[in-house]
């Protein structure tokens, strides 16, 4: 055996894989937090315990086992890895990068007395491996950095009820995962960021051990790249979760992702939302959007209405994600319903999510979280304006979408259904009752004018209106933010960088009780946290999580629920 062919470039590599899984035993738990690649671990293991040569001639005897064993010889030739100039970081970082001066692959290794060739390539390698020790560090640096910015909060002083075998119990996480190709598309979006936690081979493993290790039992992605989606999948399906996957229309890339986790739910009922709606110019964007009715499978009668979005990012444009929502609202109206009562409409508990990008009590905001929102004469911005002023017309009445974000033929058919034998209608509240002050004609259904851009109100039972195009948006549900946005001290909380600390992210909810929640980190606690992704995150946003308790199954108009903010393994 030829022992200078053995201590080829190839060989070194190949001999410090298989050093790297026997030592590893060790720094398994060093290895398992840094989540980085093999060989940059590798060479952070080196530089710590010893020089170049000293690894290569301290584990000759272990080359010599390898060759002449013939099964881990089989098995050491199935596990040949790349040249040593590969094995430092991304080679497309500008500054960071580790630049090895010579081809090594065919240089024997002598006395660096003896070569000045030799010496150079021991120290770039050292070089390299500095570098990757540094970013070792780094990384270790990022995630306690990050693990301290994450503290969960009791609100209020109540604890916790569960009735024994009454209470479900469900997990839901939200996050936007930064579809890889919209960041190659907008490098100008991550100049300051380091370049080599960029690829997708360095953020995913990152992405998927906070996602699994948060063991939802629903899971809102946004920014699912296409390309991505069924190797992604695969330790979901593994761990028996079923999902939903839509793609953003026309030529775009990624997409929304729900995941449910098939022993804890049931798929009743879905609807894959599509805003682009040709020759509609406020819905001429290629956004989407998901609504799922689930019910759990040990009580198929208690149910639930996950949503998930991603709206236009446009920073102008919130009359886009205005109409975005109204469109959105009226699918999940359709889902949620369950039927009328003495006392107004009623409908299962809500779970809306996903990156909304917009801040907090702007126009789009308060419309979800007040109910109600006026934008004629507003600027595109929602803000009040003396120029180009919003019309009454928002979304154009031929969609068939009412003001209060319902289906205009949904909304007849259960008012008909709701009128007694007798002849008498029972009280529904269901749209805004109005007479002749609302200032317009009262149509008739039969004149209802889908191509009117004019305010309309339409009387579809006696004393029940339904309005389109009047400037002011309504939906029926009592939506609220799961965050303040704000600490006790009155310092804004975030989710993003987007060159400063935002909030774009949110998970709104009706009919349930928050009891706990897991803070967001405020834009002072961020200032000394680089920019992300980093090694310690692998998005440009921060996750949220829910963990929520059904007390029991819908039975009359009676529902109880309790709802908890979960550390999402932060």
């Amino acid at each position: 055996m030829n022992a200078t062919r053995l201590l080829t470039t190839v060989s070194i590599t190949s001999v410090t894989r298989n050093i790297h899984i026997i030592l590893s035993r060790q720094e398994q738990k060093i290895f398992h937090m840094l989540e980085l690649p093999l060989q940059h671990s590798l060479f952070g293991y080196h530089c710590k315990s010893a020089s170049v040569p000293e690894i290569l001639f301290s584990t000759y005897s272990n080359v010599i086992e390898y060759m002449f064993n013939p099964m881990t010889h089989q098995e050491f030739n199935k596990n040949i890895m790349e040249p040593l100039l590969d094995t430092c970081y991304a080679t497309n970082s500008n500054s960071a990068s580790c630049d090895i001066p010579y081809n090594i692959s065919n240089t024997k290794v002598v006395s660096h007395r003896a070569s000045t060739d030799t010496m150079a390539n021991e120290m770039a390698i050292n070089s390299c491996m500095e570098h990757t020790t540094t970013l070792q560090q780094r990384t270790i640096i990022d995630k306690q950095n990050y693990n301290a910015i994450r503290k969960w909060k009791r609100l209020g002083k109540g604890k916790l009820q569960m009735d024994g075998d009454d209470a479900f119990v469900f997990r839901l996480l939200s996050f936007n995962i930064l579809a890889q190709n919209l960041l190659e598309a907008h490098p100008y979006l991550y100049l300051q960021h380091n370049r080599e936690a960029l690829p997708w081979d360095i953020r995913k493993p990152l992405l998927l051990k906070e996602i699994l290790e948060a063991q939802a039992d629903v899971i809102c992605l946004q920014e699912m790249q296409e390309k991505y989606l069924n190797e992604f999948l695969k330790p979901f399906k593994e761990l028996g979760y079923k999902y939903l996957y839509k793609k953003r229309t026309n030529d775009k890339e990624d997409g929304l992702l729900l995941l449910y986790h098939s022993d804890q739910f049931n798929l009743v009922d879905y609807m894959k939302v599509e805003f682009y709606q040709p020759g509609i110019e406020l819905l001429n964007r290629d956004n989407v959007g998901i609504v799922a009715k689930l019910s759990f499978c040990d009580s198929p009668n208690t149910q639930i209405v996950v949503a998930t979005t991603h709206l236009l990012f446009n920073p102008r444009r919130n009359d886009i994600r205005l109409a975005q929502t109204q469109l959105l609202l009226t699918e999940i109206e359709k889902i949620a319903f369950i039927e009328n009562t003495a006392s107004g409409p009623k409908y299962l508990p809500i779970i809306f999510s996903g990156d909304f990008n917009l801040e907090p009590y702007t126009g789009v905001y308060k419309f979800i979280t007040e109910g109600s929102f006026e934008y004629y004469g507003k600027g595109k911005n929602l803000e009040p304006t003396e120029f180009r002023a919003l019309s009454y017309l928002l979304i154009p009445p031929l969609l068939r979408i009412t003001d209060n974000c319902q289906y205009f033929h949904l909304l007849i058919k259960r008012l008909k259904e709701n009128i007694t034998e007798d002849g008498e209608k029972k009280d529904t509240n269901y749209a805004d009752k109005q007479d002749t002050s609302y200032g317009v004609t009262v149509f008739k259904q039969t004149e209802f004018d889908t191509n009117k851009i004019e305010p309309q109100l339409i009387e579809i039972t006696q004393n029940d209106y339904v309005k389109f195009s009047s400037g002011r948006l309504t939906h029926p549900f009592n939506l609220r933010s799961v965050y303040k946005h704000t600490n006790k001290h009155g310092k804004k909380e975030v989710t993003t960088n987007q060159g400063e600390w935002i909030t774009v992210d949110y998970i709104f909810y009706s009919d349930l009780e928050p009891i706990d929640t897991y803070t967001l980190p405020t834009i002072e606690k961020c200032k000394n946290f680089p920019t992300i992704p980093n090694f310690a995150v692998g998005s440009d946003h921060l996750c949220l999580g829910a963990n929520s308790t059904i007390n029991s199954f819908y039975e009359s108009d009676y529902i109880y629920h309790q709802f908890i903010i979960m550390a999402v393994n932060m």
